[in-house]
């Protein structure tokens, strides 16, 4: 009968890890080179360095949090889905609220912002903000950007772990705790 409860036991743990790795939610950072901060989250799912198919978007700048439905895409026009990377430097994504009045753009520079093949960010909520920095520091006729990347990571993207991986390792530390003591009155 032990064998039989113990197949049962692996069996639950190995579902638990799979539905744990099945959810991908990620929080995200950006600190411009003028100091402000960008802040937010979505949901994706990871392949390689690169996140697709994002939604449940949320951001903020210096605190204040852009509200209402939040869209996305790939390019200012939303003809392309949205791709976020780990390193930053394959970002192509605009997030937006309805009006437009507040976004956050990560995309390659293109002739308008830059030399192409660079990445550049830019931001404003709320009509604040218009930071933008980009690899080079500098920007197309009737664009500024304020400093450039460099070497210096300033964008983050982690994994949020979900309450079921928790749970999963509180209930995998409980059963090697029954184990143990089992084995220690034997």
């Amino acid at each position: 009968m032990n064998k039989v409860l113990r197949l049962i036991v692996v069996v639950l743990l190995g579902l638990a890890a799979g539905m744990a790795q099945a959810v991908n939610n990620y929080t995200f950072s950006y600190t411009w080179s003028n100091g402000d901060v960008i802040t937010g989250g979505f949901s994706g799912n990871a392949s390689g360095n690169l996140i697709n198919d994002l939604t449940h978007i949320s951001f903020s700048l210096n605190g204040v949090v852009v509200t209402g439905p939040i869209g996305s895409s790939g390019d200012e026009y939303g003809f392309s889905p949205a791709i976020a990377s780990f390193d930053g430097q394959q970002n192509k994504l605009v997030f937006y609220n309805s009006d437009f009045s507040s976004f956050f753009i990560s995309q390659d520079a293109g002739p308008v912002y830059g030399p192409p093949g660079t990445n550049f960010f830019g931001v404003k909520v709320q009509g604040v903000g218009d930071a933008c920095d980009n690899y080079t520091g500098d920007a197309g006729p009737g664009f500024v950007c304020k400093g450039a990347i460099g070497s210096v990571m300033r964008w983050t993207v982690s994994a949020v772990p979900e309450p079921s991986t928790a749970t999963m390792l509180l209930g995998g530390l409980a059963g090697l705790g029954a184990l143990a003591r089992r084995r220690a009155r034997s």
